[in-house]
């Protein structure tokens, strides 16, 4: 499987696990001597890196979060997704020589350069309890106070995904880039449930099926979670999703937070897969095997 799928203007990038341990998250996606150094076919892929990036544009420094809080446990398992806009370069034009019926003519062509302007993550189950309000985390709250029970919502053992990490840089953020990243999401979790479940890693898994409370918490059925700031819920309700007025809100790196959820209907999906977990009579393949 191609850890990174390209097309002209999104990529996308398949959980990378144990390559983000050549990630230093107190450098710069720019600066990270390790991959740099590491056999290409094992390093982190650039898609990835244009997404940290553009993250770091938008939270550490328009918002303040600190560098070494951005990249955390969730990245290594997540589904990700760049765009790219492309833009003139420095030098917009360039001299091309060609020959044409013998005679050697001079033509100008254009010359650009693609840029990293968004991004998104899709996080699979299971997931943390989710956190108490008015509590303070570190950022997507994977840390600190969490509830003990359900609310109006979940139940707090139905098995979610968790879309987070929207970000646009600023020149873009009224070209509709939002809408193509949460709706490109939306679309691979609708058509693809057996990918994006169960997401954990292989070590863990036997224990987890032993359990089939825990197990409940992987074999996702449609439900999807944000953790949205609250000034941009109406971005998030414009796609169908609404918010979890029981979970209240808390803090994370300085900026409140609340839940919204949304439904999909993944039944075609379901129907489709050849890979699922329990219930279809076949045996479950590795959650991290090539599709």
């Amino acid at each position: 499987m191609a850890v990174s799928t390209r097309s002209d203007f999104v990529d996308f990038i398949y959980p990378l696990w144990e390559r983000l341990e050549l990630y230093d998250s107190t450098k710069l996606s720019s600066d990270q001597p390790k991959n740099d150094a590491a056999d290409p076919t094992k390093a982190i892929p650039q898609g990835f890196l244009d997404a940290m990036s553009v993250r770091e544009q938008v939270y550490v420094e328009e918002q303040g979060v600190p560098l070494e809080n951005e990249l955390d446990d969730d990245d290594r398992r997540s589904f990700h997704w760049t765009v790219y806009a492309s833009v003139p370069s420095k030098n917009s034009t360039s001299l091309v020589q060609a020959v044409e019926n013998g005679n050697q003519n001079g033509r100008r062509v254009s010359s650009s350069t693609k840029i990293p302007i968004g991004t998104i993550r899709l996080v699979p189950p299971p997931h943390a309890p989710h956190p108490s309000p008015n509590s303070h985390h570190k950022t997507d709250a994977v840390n600190g106070d969490v509830r003990k029970d359900g609310t109006s919502v979940h139940d707090g053992k139905e098995a979610y995904i968790k879309l987070g990490r929207l970000t646009v840089i600023p020149p873009y953020r009224k070209a509709g880039i939002s809408k193509l990243l949460i709706e490109t999401a939306l679309a691979y979790a609708r058509n693809h449930p057996y990918e994006v479940m169960p997401g954990w890693d292989p070590a863990k898994f036997e224990s987890l099926k032993q359990d089939s409370d825990l197990m409940s918490r992987v074999d996702w059925k449609g439900l999807v979670l944000v953790h949205a700031q609250v000034g941009l819920q109406k971005v998030w309700r414009r796609y169908g999703f609404e918010t979890d007025e029981s979970m209240g809100s808390w803090d994370e790196e300085g900026i409140e937070h609340v839940g919204m959820w949304k439904k999909l209907d993944v039944s075609a999906g379901r129907r489709k897969s050849k890979i699922w977990l329990g219930g279809m009579g076949s045996p479950l393949l590795s959650p991290l095997a090539s599709p």
